[in-house]
């Protein structure tokens, strides 16, 4: 296996360290402990007092996986889910649980980038599709029906969508998984930013509900607004695969931190009023960006419909060269449409920053 440095890094990593500022994360602007304590009425520092600080089990704190099952699934016990060391872990799982040298998988572009990468680093072709800019970033269902094959035996779906912002219909996620059944190939549904749909009728099922072949990435570091918690989980129907990701996770991190279970057993049950926080700040700058971007000599955009971050187009220059400039002369980070393997030029902006930490108008009106 080729373990090669993902583009994301090496772009960023040609700037010292803390250089810039960061305008391109997909996760909504962090809580701090205070905002956190209060939006949920809870003193986190007597939950970390009696914390146990030793192992969990390689398949996670039980009460935290009942309280996930609750809040997230409409039908799935907590056997079916295996809690994750962050959601990077749980693609690696997931991807050398079912792909091997001979295998073929399909996802979409933009992406991000791991959704490709680590299922080719199993030996599997990946083919990647498109997403039709210009059509609000939707499928191009005549392409996707042509894409499978014999050997297909991974589709992976990511949406609300990074890096644009774009969503499905519940009509559009059941095409999906009747192409599923027909092509008797499983679903990888990364449904990371899954509670930040700009309007709640948008919110989906989960895949893992619907299919029995399908598995849902969930993580408490994009919707949740928490990156410094480093948890994940994966929930399928599947129990023969539970115990294929397990056995996997005992030759990686063996088991999630016993530190951030915890917290996370008094954080799940308020999830509603951190998604209406974090919306809260990303239709505000949405508005804004909205009305700056109309008619823009340079910019442009589909409108997202879900998720922190928008993917803006770029009108007859090199996304590449421009947002290396914008770190050069003004020290702000911003990804191009290379990190997410789309050749469509523009860049990933963040709808998540407060905008007392960060005027976005300033650099729509460069």
């Amino acid at each position: 296996m080729n373990f090669e440095p993902f583009k994301m890094a090496q772009f960023s990593h040609q700037w010292p360290a803390g250089s810039l500022q960061n305008l391109h994360s997909s996760n909504p602007q962090p809580f701090d402990w205070q905002e956190l304590e209060a939006l949920i009425d809870t003193d986190l520092s007597d939950q970390l007092n009696s914390t146990p600080l030793a192992y969990e089990s390689t398949q996670g704190d039980k009460t935290l996986r009942e309280l996930i099952s609750h809040q997230y699934y409409s039908d799935r016990s907590p056997d079916e889910i295996a809690m994750t060391s962050g959601a990077q872990e749980g693609l690696f799982l997931v991807m050398n649980a079912l792909l091997t040298t001979g295998d073929h998988a399909i996802t979409f572009t933009p992406c991000f980038e791991p959704l490709v990468t680590v299922a080719k680093n199993t030996g599997a072709e990946v083919t990647t599709l498109s997403l039709l800019a210009d059509q609000n970033w939707s499928i191009n269902w005549q392409q996707l029906e042509n894409s499978f094959r014999n050997n297909t035996r991974l589709l992976i779906i990511n949406f609300p969508h990074n890096p644009t912002g774009c969503h499905i219909n519940q009509a559009e996620l059941q095409r999906l998984i009747q192409l599923c059944e027909q092509h008797n190939c499983w679903l990888l549904s990364d449904e990371v930013f899954r509670g930040l749909e700009h309007q709640p009728e948008d919110r989906l099922p989960a895949a893992s509900d619907l299919y029995p072949k399908a598995i849902s990435l969930g993580v408490m570091s994009k919707a949740h607004a928490l990156p410094g918690i480093r948890l994940g989980w994966l929930c399928t129907q599947n129990m023969v695969l539970i115990q294929k990701l397990l056995t996997i996770k005992s030759h990686l991190s063996i088991c999630q931190s016993s530190l951030d279970a915890h917290i996370c057993k008094a954080i799940i049950p308020h999830s509603q009023k951190i998604w209406q926080r974090n919306l809260a700040i990303i239709k505000q700058n949405k508005t804004q960006l909205q009305s700056s971007i109309k008619n823009h000599p340079t910019f442009h955009w589909q409108k997202p419909k879900a998720s922190a971050t928008c993917f803006i187009q770029l009108k007859n220059q090199s996304a590449m060269a421009f947002t290396t400039r914008m770190a050069d002369e003004h020290q702000w980070l911003l990804m191009p449409n290379d990190m997410f393997l789309s050749q469509h030029q523009g860049f990933r902006l963040s709808l998540g920053i407060k905008p007392t930490s960060f005027d976005l108008i300033k650099l729509i009106k460069l």
